[in-house]
């Protein structure tokens, strides 16, 4: 009977320990309104580096090649973003990923992973280019990244990361 009221005794105490430790202070604050992912990838884009990585090396090795696109002399590649859903880009200095101009958009516009550029080819002939972001644009963020993934037979063997910085 001894070993009975023991053992009750050290059950009762500790469900009783863990209702009082289980209760927690309830936190009544808000998170506020969700940052408008649009209106943060809207400005002008300048690329401040570009690298690339070699997605059939085992490590994964990455190249910073900007000096392809910035020298210090020309104004580097830069794209624009605008509110109207059209985008144009100036390049004085390598290869052109992203078209000269068209139109923009992004495939969810409160949880954005890629960023869809539609351009304008000769006649009524149009592409669309998509390319991963690198993460969320908020109005106040200074920096974009967009990663190009370049396939071989159907897979990507190359990831090319511009990263840009705004301007305005």
């Amino acid at each position: 009977m001894n070993y009975m009221n023991r053992t009750t005794s050290l059950l009762l105490t500790l469900v009783m320990l863990g209702a009082f430790g289980g209760c927690k202070p309830r936190s009544d604050a808000e998170l506020g309104t969700p940052f408008d992912k649009l209106e943060g990838m809207i400005g002008t884009w300048e690329l401040a580096s570009f690298s690339q990585t070699d997605l059939q090396n085992a490590l994964k090795e990455e190249r910073d090649l900007s000096q392809l696109y910035i020298d210090g002399l020309v104004t580097p590649l830069q794209i624009v973003l605008n509110e109207d859903w059209t985008y144009n880009v100036t390049i004085e200095k390598g290869r052109n990923y992203f078209g000269e101009s068209g139109t923009w958009g992004l495939d969810d516009e409160t949880h954005p992973t890629y960023l869809f550029l539609y351009t304008q080819l000769e006649g009524a002939a149009s592409d669309t280019l998509q390319y991963n972001l690198g993460g969320v644009v908020r109005t106040f963020d200074s920096k974009l990244d967009i990663v190009y993934e370049r396939p071989c037979d159907g897979d990507p063997v190359l990831e090319y990361t511009f990263s840009f910085n705004r301007q305005q």
